[in-house]
């Protein structure tokens, strides 16, 4: 299955990584498609309200212009805390 992704993704230099969109050089390929589809996908991103945004997704609480947030990889928004 590797090598279907390796061959749409590549070129001379390295190839577009399917999961990741991060471009990788030839010689990390095999690595990299490993590492990527095998690690956790949650990244625990933060950022900081600019307008009220209705509920949090885990506590249920209001999130409100200024809350610090982070937003998972389906892009629900959370309290950071």
């Amino acid at each position: 299955p590797f090598e279907l992704l390796i061959i749409f993704f590549s070129s001379p230099a390295g190839f577009k990584c399917p999961v990741c969109s991060k471009f990788v050089s030839s010689d990390e390929v095999d690595l990299h498609l490993v590492m990527c589809l095998t690690k956790p996908r949650i990244t625990y991103n933060e950022d900081v309200l600019t307008k009220d945004a209705g509920e949090c997704a885990i506590c249920l609480e209001e999130l409100v212009q200024g809350d610090t947030i982070a937003r998972l990889p389906c892009l629900c928004i959370y309290h950071k805390g």
